[in-house]
């Protein structure tokens, strides 16, 4: 069943909503129009490109926020997934696996090649890669978490962000650090224990 879960949500990422071909392309536009706008200087290139791709992801997560679960929570799948008899846990777990694979997957993917044209070798944007595969684990947990904790709620977007963009300032400031992964392990593992628990007890709200 957990496997069918994830299974599920990647198949209607892919072939119902596309929101990986709208985040990647988002992430793409965001970063190819800077050379133009603030022009070639190296220097610069450099320093805007680490700050810009963390940028381009909370844009996108927020961008596709209601994925996770209010799309089930409007057509009555949730219900369906609860009555399972899966765990809450498992359950919660296939959301991280799965909206991870299809946002933020495809976006790390492209960052290597992306960060060519700003004067980055593939070496040379592996810490950079590194930073974002790890922390992008957090903001995910983090995303879950305000999911479900406004899960129901009507015209909850500007509350989402909100709530969201002040907890992923910390995996923005270290994440721009290319010597800060172990911190951002230590962000990211907080935020799966806060995330894993907080999350349980809003779907508990819900199931009741």
């Amino acid at each position: 069943m957990f496997l069918n879960l994830i299974m599920r949500d990647i198949k209607l990422a892919f072939f119902t909503s596309t929101s990986f071909l709208i985040t990647a392309s988002f992430f793409l536009l965001i970063l190819i129009l800077i050379p133009f706008i603030f022009g070639s200087e190296i220097g610069l290139l450099k320093v805007m490109f680490q700050g810009l791709i963390w940028i381009a992801l909370v844009l996108s997560i927020l961008l596709t926020l209601t994925r996770i679960f209010n799309s089930d929570y409007d057509d009555g799948n949730l219900d369906i997934i609860f009555r399972s008899g899966t765990s809450l846990e498992l359950i919660i777990c296939a959301k991280y696996i799965a909206y991870w694979i299809t946002i933020c997957m495809p976006l790390i993917v492209l960052v290597p090649f992306v960060a060519q044209a700003f004067n980055y070798s593939f070496v040379q944007a592996f810490p950079i890669v590194l930073n974002l595969l790890i922390g992008s684990f957090g903001m995910v947990f983090i995303a879950t978490c305000v999911s479900a904790l406004t899960l129901g709620a009507k015209r909850t977007t500007f509350l989402k962000g909100i709530i969201i963009i002040p907890l992923y300032v910390p995996f923005i400031i270290f994440g721009v650090d290319a010597s800060s992964w172990p911190i951002l392990i230590g962000l990211s593992l907080i935020a799966f224990v806060v995330s894993i628990y907080a999350t349980i007890y809003s779907l508990r709200l819900y199931g009741e």
